[in-house]
């Protein structure tokens, strides 16, 4: 989109610090709940968090700030929460800006790259849950709309314990600053002076604002001394804004408009103040924990349990057997009780709950032991064993068999569940933890719309509902907490844009000896008589079949007897003899070559991306590096570590640009497409020629800027071409030379 111009401001310094913050003092408080509404975005729009759901099952702090990538935010105010030694029991921290989602990532990828912290970004777009707290305030006249105040909040049971809020009146004033880019705001952030006063009364020539706060007076409510954590940071911040309300150049509503052309027009647009429009190349899901997977099971239990006014064990064992569908438990349980009792393992011969009992005279079935001392148990059913035989029953059920969900009585043929409550009777605790773990495994397998993420060690799920019946017309891509992104139709890693049909197929080409052969038909021919393979090996086309003794021609394959005296030219080649031969040959070498084109630039990008992702590797060293050299903090080296995972992610997306080439109809919108392709892999081939330039160039603050504006420019481009594609494809418009949903052959 053009770069819009912020109108000048025609009020004094003084009352442009009173604007600033105008809104009423009705500011959330102590006691307040926190607002249950699906408004928040995490690192992309369609990853939606509600923070009362989030709150419901932990307590923890939302550090709410004016704006990302401002800078003491980014340089003390932030980081001094990261680098809390009470971080580790503070609980789920979250930070909330009234940015976009992709703003918001990039800033969390710029201050906790590792993501150890725990620390979570949420972007608040439309100011929703802003204004829900009470805590936005009015900035159109500096930003173009909406802004929140600087604030820490304590939540303890889903509600505010305590509170700091930056109090109005502050001493804000604005300054404009000289004509800028939309793609080097960013990157000027890090060396803009603390103070820029307008000095002349010339129309200026704006692109931005920043802002100056002097330092508050914080106003708390309900504060104690355990509250220190949240009162970390300094609000001295000098906020970079465009007239759009993103504090950075960032992958967001990008559009194939020159990005540096400035608009003529002077002054805010209708269009910043419209809602932002839904992206064709993103789906809607979201990230649950190991503790929100336990919540969502808990609560399904306990809408069952009050339904149907049984243990909450028994309706958990009901629920895993119609896999968590609990529309179609309560239908047939309504209809038939003692059938689906039965079939999901509750029938019993008693009521009583299961406990350890000593029995006297009582000899166990399975290891013939018996005592006046000898403890034993029994399940509903009434099957009665010792606690050790038990105990090893469940340990071989859980540990090696890795079953929970339906571990049945070991009497023969008893087909009663154990329950969560006896099972805590018997085992010890990390049995237990595993015990819950492979219950929470279960949930998720169980349940289409979820998945579990397939990066090494992340304990995460996904849920998303796409249907398998859209596949061929989007490509679900998600992204993990842990930031690994992955493709929710199918088991492998992001491979927009290609559709999970299309990708399979692509694969099996690839690997498939299909590929083999058909280079030895276009490098070999067989011999007429004895169909053995023959590879030219000189330049004379009179051929003999070394295993049959065969002679024919190389050119035409017809016998070399007709040709005459003719020994080394043949002037037969257009003969009918020969020619079912060479039009196969002819065909299988304009096919291997157009296959050929596709696979090389598709492996060609697979292999920079891993060596671009072992350079990455070592980014932390050339950044301690860089620090050293420069005199840089850690926060200003973060552009090399944004720079290496924009070139990965964008590397990612064109490798699979050329499988889906491979597979398009040549047609009008094939020439954007590759248009767009070719600017994206240019764009990538000079960030990575420059992210590869030793440290002592790196510490040049224009090659900084330089490597900063490729990064946003990297990222714009990648957002062009998967929007264009994800369009066309969910619109239809795209033509493939083989059906993507037929069966294959």
């Amino acid at each position: 989109m053009p770069l819009r111009r912020v109108a000048p401001l025609m009020l004094p310094a003084t009352t442009a610090a009173r604007s600033f913050h105008s809104t009423p003092r009705a500011l959330v408080k102590v006691g307040d709940e926190i607002p249950s509404i699906e408004v928040l975005h995490e690192s992309s729009p369609g990853n939606k968090v509600n923070l009362a759901e989030e709150f419901a099952s932990s307590d923890g702090y939302i550090v709410g700030v004016p704006a990302a990538f401002s800078g003491t935010c980014s340089s003390s105010h932030i980081p001094s929460y990261i680098n809390s030694p009470k971080l580790k029991s503070a609980g789920k921290v979250f930070v909330v800006s009234v940015n976009d989602a992709f703003v918001m990532k990039a800033w969390a990828d710029q201050l906790d790259p590792a993501k150890q912290t725990g620390i979570r970004f949420l972007a608040d777009p439309s100011a929703a849950f802003t204004q829900a707290l009470d805590l936005g305030f009015d900035g159109t006249a500096i930003f173009g709309g909406v802004r929140g105040k600087r604030y820490a909040l304590k939540v303890v049971n889903g509600k505010v314990a305590a509170a700091h809020v930056e109090p109005d009146g502050t001493g804000y004033k604005a300054a404009i600053i000289p004509p800028t880019t939309r793609k080097r705001k960013a990157a000027e952030a890090t060396i803009l002076s603390p103070t820029r006063e307008t000095t002349s009364n010339k129309k200026p020539l704006a692109s931005a604002a920043t802002v100056e706060a002097a330092p508050p007076t914080p106003v708390t409510t309900g504060m104690d001394s355990d509250d220190d954590f949240m009162s970390h940071g300094s609000s001295d911040d000098e906020l970079l804004l465009d007239d759009s309300g993103d504090d950075m150049s960032g992958p967001d509503d990008f559009d194939d408009e020159d990005f540096d052309e400035p608009d003529p027009e002077f002054g805010l647009g209708s269009k910043e103040l419209e809602a932002p429009r839904k992206q064709a190349h993103v789906v809607p899901f979201k990230v649950f924990d190991p503790t929100d997977i336990q919540k969502q099971q808990d609560d399904i239990v306990d809408e069952v349990n009050m339904i149907l006014n049984m243990s909450k064990e028994d309706a958990a064992i009901l629920l895993r057997h119609f896999r968590w569908n609990k529309e179609r438990l309560l239908e047939d349980y309504m209809d038939r009780p003692e059938r689906v009792l039965e079939a999901a393992g509750l029938a019993s011969t008693t009521t009583e709950p299961p406990q350890l009992e000593v029995i006297p005279g009582f000899m166990c079935d399975i290891c013939c032991e018996d005592g006046d001392d000898l403890q034993t148990f029994a399940m509903k059913c009434g099957h009665r064993y010792c606690v050790d035989c038990y105990r090893h029953y469940l340990k071989q059920k859980i540990k090696d068999e890795g079953e929970a969900a339906r571990i049945e009585c070991p009497s023969d043929g008893c087909g009663r569940i154990l329950d969560s409550r006896s099972l805590d009777l018997l085992v010890t605790d990390d049995l237990v933890d595993r015990y819950r773990e492979l219950l929470n495994r279960t949930y998720v397998e169980d349940k289409d719309s979820f998945k579990w993420c397939p990066a090494p060690d992340c304990p995460n799920a996904v849920q998303c509902s796409v249907k398998k019946s859209s596949l061929d017309r989007i490509v679900p891509t998600v992204e993990c907490r842990c930031s690994f992104r992955f493709c929710f139709g199918c088991p492998n890693p992001d491979h927009q844009p290609a559709p999970c049909e299309q990708v399979k197929r692509w694969l099996k080409k690839c690997a498939d000896d299909s590929e083999t052969a058909n280079w030895i038909s276009a490098n070999t021919k067989e011999c007429p008589k004895c169909q053995s393979t023959i590879e030219k090996n000189g330049g004379c086309n009179h051929m003999t079949c070394r295993k049959c003794k065969y002679e024919f021609c190389w050119m035409c394959m017809g016998p070399w007897s007709e040709h005459g005296t003719s020994w080394y030219n043949c002037n037969r080649f257009e003969e009918k003899s020969g020619s079912e031969a060479r039009d196969a040959q002819t065909k299988s070498r304009t096919s291997l070559e157009r296959y050929l084109h596709y696979y090389n630039r598709y492996a060609n990008h697979e292999q920079s991306a891993k060596l671009d992702k072992d350079i990455a590797q070592k980014t932390e060293k050339k950044m301690v590096q860089l620090q050293s050299a420069s005199g840089m903090s850690w926060i200003e080296v973060q552009y090399l570590n944004s720079a290496s995972q924009s070139l990965q992610t964008c590397r990612q997306t064109l490798k699979w640009t050329y499988a889906f080439a491979y597979y398009l109809a040549r047609n009008n919108l094939t020439e954007i497409f590759e248009q767009n392709q070719k600017d994206l892999e240019m764009a990538v081939e000079n960030l990575s020629e420059m992210f590869e330039k030793p440290v002592a160039d790196l510490s040049d603050a224009k090659l900084k800027v330089d490597i900063m504006d490729k990064t946003s420019y990297c990222n714009k481009r990648r957002i062009i071409l998967l929007e264009d594609t994800a369009t066309n494809l969910a619109e239809g418009k795209w033509e493939f030379k083989e059906d993507l949903m037929a069966p294959r052959p």
